[in-house]
């Protein structure tokens, strides 16, 4: 998993005992994410210091140890994450007259920002966080993937700029002290159980957006720069079988270029679709039988491993299937309280550190299918009305008007509320919603029903 912190002073005060002490701090509670090495460096003028903790996956020896510098020192890279292209970036360096002390992926990122800058970040095919300064012209990169797979947080205070892979790290900074709640973030989090980027839970904190990189210059002025933007919608191309076949090759792609790894690794394995559909891709891919974890819930309505284990055997897969009883969740409360680093109103998170502990066991690196049922519209519950009626959302309003009259009165029509949406956004977001905004309103009036500036849901 790996972590990263820092701090960036330009009055170099980051040399200050004070500040090397805070950034212990916030190093030590990223052990969790990286059990295998630590490393600590402070920039020759006293600006900038980084934290890291790693997880070996790409590389073992001494030659991937991070914080990493340049030959010369100048350059200086946290990294935390993967790098899928980095061969072929490696190559490409390698022609521009680049040298390599190292096997992994990291020092190929280095190398990539000081020859192509910030637009080296549009060449990269995976999922990081990074933050990356130069000692000559005093700037310090922080960036993060298309996707937003890895976290970066930043607190920008007085003179002092924070940065790091958990929120509860920040917090570990003096510069934290004193810091309110921030109204935006508060609501967020009460309507979808999480605080998405680049909001956070206290003031003068922000989360770096996917896709972005955030430059502080030699006064310590930051500025946002977005490097990757997904395509709008287009009217497809493909349909039927060439669009089945375009899926299949894009997902059997990505599967392959995620098991490159120096050491063991497996899946995750459920009684659904996509992580069944992980694992077979593996198992063509792969050299060796391919290891599969579940944890079952001892029969119940929710207990997908009977049905794990068929796809297992069906696959030829190692498959080890752990069970556990749902009062066993409280033992874990504090642990996972403490490994969230924020506010995480998602109950999944139980389950997933007992298959993740499971897995540990034997192998360090694991595929999952999370992720993919967001990105073809989540469960039934939660797209099949959006998408079942959402012709209404382009009728106009007095349409709407007379639909919902002809429902309340007369007892036909579609009844989904829907018809009381300004679009599929607005519908799909109270689909997410733990708190519905008329009863916020209700239990905290001074906060926003929606921040202005949070683009999450626009679309139409």
């Amino acid at each position: 998993m790996c972590g990263l912190c820092g701090i960036l002073t330009p009055d170099g005060a980051a040399a200050q005992p004070e500040f090397g002490a805070a950034v212990e701090r916030m190093t030590a509670l990223m052990e969790r994410r990286g059990p295998d090495d630590a490393g600590a460096w402070l920039s020759p003028d006293g600006r900038v210091r980084f934290g890291f903790r790693r997880l070996a996956i790409l590389d073992l020896t001494a030659a991937a140890h991070q914080p990493m510098l340049t030959a010369d020192g100048r350059y200086a890279i946290v990294c935390n994450g993967e790098v899928y292209n980095f061969r072929d970036l490696r190559a490409e360096l390698e022609r521009h007259g680049c040298t390599f002390r190292s096997t992994g992926d990291t020092e190929v990122v280095l190398q990539a920002l000081v020859t192509w800058g910030p637009q080296a970040l549009q060449r990269f095919n995976g999922m990081f966080a990074l933050a990356f300064y130069d000692a000559l012209t005093k700037r310090l990169l922080l960036a993060r993937d298309p996707v937003g797979i890895k976290p970066l947080y930043y607190l920008a205070v007085s003179d002092h700029f924070v940065f790091a892979s958990q929120y509860d790290q920040l917090l570990a900074h003096p510069a934290s002290r004193n810091l309110s709640v921030d109204p935006d973030g508060l609501s967020l989090y009460l309507q979808l159980g999480y605080i998405p980027a680049p909001y956070a839970a206290l003031r003068h904190t922000s989360m770096v957006e996917p896709g972005t990189y955030v430059e502080v210059d030699d006064s310590g002025k930051a500025q946002v720069t977005r490097y990757y933007e997904f395509p709008q919608y287009v009217r497809p191309d493909l349909t039927g079988d060439d669009a089945c076949d375009a899926v299949h090759a894009a997902v059997t792609e990505a599967v392959k270029r995620q098991m490159v790894s120096d050491v063991p690794l497996g899946t995750f394995l459920s009684g659904g679709i996509d992580s069944p559909l992980v694992a077979a891709l593996m198992a063509s891919a792969a050299s060796s039988t391919v290891r599969a974890y579940t944890i079952g819930t001892l029969g119940d309505a929710l207990d997908e491993s009977a049905d794990a284990s068929r796809y297992a055997e069906e696959l030829g897969l190692h498959h080890v299937v752990e069970h556990f009883a749902p009062a066993r969740a409280v033992e874990l409360l504090d642990d996972v309280v403490q490994a969230c680093g924020e506010p995480f109103a998602d109950y999944s998170i139980f389950p997933t550190m007992l298959v993740a502990r499971l897995a540990r066991r034997e192998v360090t690196v694991m595929l999952s299918g999370d992720g993919g049922d967001e990105l073809f519209w989540g469960y039934p519950g939660r797209f099949g009305s959006v998408v079942e009626s959402a012709s209404a959302f382009g009728e106009p309003l007095w349409l709407r008007s007379a639909r919902r009259a002809a429902t309340r009165y007369l007892g036909v029509g579609n009844t989904s509320p829907n018809l009381r949406m300004k679009s599929i956004g607005h519908w799909y977001r109270a689909k997410h919603s733990h708190v519905p905004q008329g009863w916020l309103r209700r239990m905290v009036p001074d906060l926003p029903d929606w921040p202005a500036g949070c683009t999450l849901f626009d679309y139409t």
